[in-house]
């Protein structure tokens, strides 16, 4: 089975965020955090806006995906407690983006989790949902909403906005758990859980480097900031501690013909060379490296992957290895719970990233909790549940873990994971062989 670019659409959120000064001591964890903070930027697909991007406008199902079965919800263990509030925060709909899915998907485990898993702890889960609209006050609102309605935790999927309604709900004790956003409120603030892993676009191929035996690579980035910059500062030391030597190549957007920049990297012999950008971009340089003869091994991001399905590109994508940041393989258990999940509870929500972010956002918070022994739903019981609970499934993760003790990526003790897969593509993007890789060590900025 294979999951299509096409019909799984990248979601594409631009939010408005000040651009950092990243200190030249980028080894130590101060500067990292700095550095981490815009790497965001990649793993949202900041880099991309204004370009279609991967997926025909944001709709679409699996395709390739089984039918729902519902036996894998599993038996019914109903919440009998009492109700217990947790906020929701998305950017929801816009004349840029529409991520209304994302809230629906959160309602959609809400009701599962309710169903079947007891809901929290036990207790019925009541969500409170808010909509930032990627404006910073309509964030503040959602904050002040949260306090209103005494919500015990706030979730998130990868809402356009986080400071200003952060600011407001951490000095009140209430812990915080979104899927794939870093900023650095979010990676230094107490009681923040990240799920996901929002450095895998940096870190992943120097992983698939070292799975390889490489010792070089040409990584050419999108010339904009919130990709030039941490992409210059993380991309050197991860493959450092691959065993390789990387050399980042920032090209401004728009270049059509990206042949000069290829052959000058081509003087070092790289023996592998990956993508960071918008699927024009990556197009660009993609082709760039075919048209020279290149036969070295090619990684590419997944939001690569634009509305032509490679059409530009000579054989496509045939060849490139595809990092991605979740295993949508329909024949794996956490992708078929997924959509039982979704195909119960959804009410005809389409099956996309967007619903993803949701589900992997409210999921992770309910799994993490409920891993932990106990009854309590305060606060201040969730944020020590969620610091003490064992490795957990994540959600959409084929069958990796996360863990939420601090210690699983020592860059920022708020990463909870650092979870990254690699697919195989075909020439129009459809991807296969999801598989994780061995990522110890790499996730890390040694000493200068």
């Amino acid at each position: 089975m294979h999951i299509s670019r096409s019909r799984l659409p990248l979601r594409r959120t631009c939010p408005t965020r000040p651009r950092r000064h990243l200190s030249r001591s980028g080894s130590h964890a101060r500067a990292g955090l700095s550095a981490v903070a815009l790497a965001v930027a990649i793993a949202t697909g900041v880099a991309a806006c204004g370009s279609s991007g991967g997926g025909g406008g944001g709709g679409g199902s699996t395709g390739g995906a089984a039918k729902a079965d519902s036996s894998l919800l599993g038996p019914a263990k109903a919440a009998t407690g009492t109700p217990v509030k947790i906020g929701w925060v998305s950017t929801g709909r816009t004349q840029a983006v529409d991520t209304s899915g994302e809230i629906r998907a959160a309602q959609a485990v809400t009701d599962y989790a309710n169903a079947h898993l007891g809901g929290l702890r036990g207790h019925k889960i009541e969500l409170v949902t808010c909509e930032d609209k990627s404006v910073p006050a309509n964030a503040q609102a959602c904050g002040n909403q949260f306090l209103r309605e005494k919500v015990a935790a706030v979730g998130a999927g990868s809402p356009g906005q986080t400071d200003p309604w952060l600011k407001i709900v951490a000095p009140a004790g209430i812990p915080v758990g979104m899927n794939l956003v870093a900023t650095q409120a979010t990676l230094t603030t107490k009681n923040v859980f990240i799920w996901g892993n929002p450095l895998a676009s940096f870190g992943t191929p120097a992983a698939f480097a070292r799975d390889k035996k490489l010792t070089s690579a040409a990584v050419f980035v999108i010339d904009v900031p919130a990709a030039s910059d941490p992409a210059k500062q993380l991309v050197p030391p991860f493959f450092a501690n691959a065993g390789a030597k990387a050399e980042v190549i920032a090209i401004p957007p728009g270049t059509a013909d990206m042949t000069p920049q290829i052959q000058t990297a081509l003087k070092n012999k790289p023996a592998m060379y990956h993508v960071i950008g918008d699927p024009t971009f990556c197009a660009s340089a993609i082709k760039a490296i075919k048209a020279l003869g290149i036969t070295a091994p090619i990684t590419a991001l997944d939001r690569c992957i634009g509305a032509d399905h490679g059409a530009s590109i000579p054989g496509g994508f045939a060849g490139v290895d595809i990092i991605a940041q979740a295993n949508v393989d329909p024949s794996t258990p956490e992708f078929k719970l997924f959509n039982a999940v979704i195909d119960a509870y959804g009410k005809n929500l389409k099956i996309d990233s967007i619903s993803m972010s949701g589900y992997q956002g409210m999921l992770s918070l309910v799994r993490g909790v409920n891993a932990a022994p106990g009854t309590d739903v305060s606060s201040t019981a969730i944020a020590t549940a969620l610091h003490t609970m064992p490795a957990t499934t994540y959600p959409l993760g084929g069958g990796a873990d996360f863990q939420c003790n601090g210690k699983a990526n020592s860059i920022s003790p708020n990463i909870c994971s650092t979870t990254g897969f690699i697919a195989d593509a075909d020439k129009q993007g459809a991807l296969t062989n999801f598989r994780s890789l061995d990522t110890t060590g790499i996730f890390k900025l040694g000493a200068s």
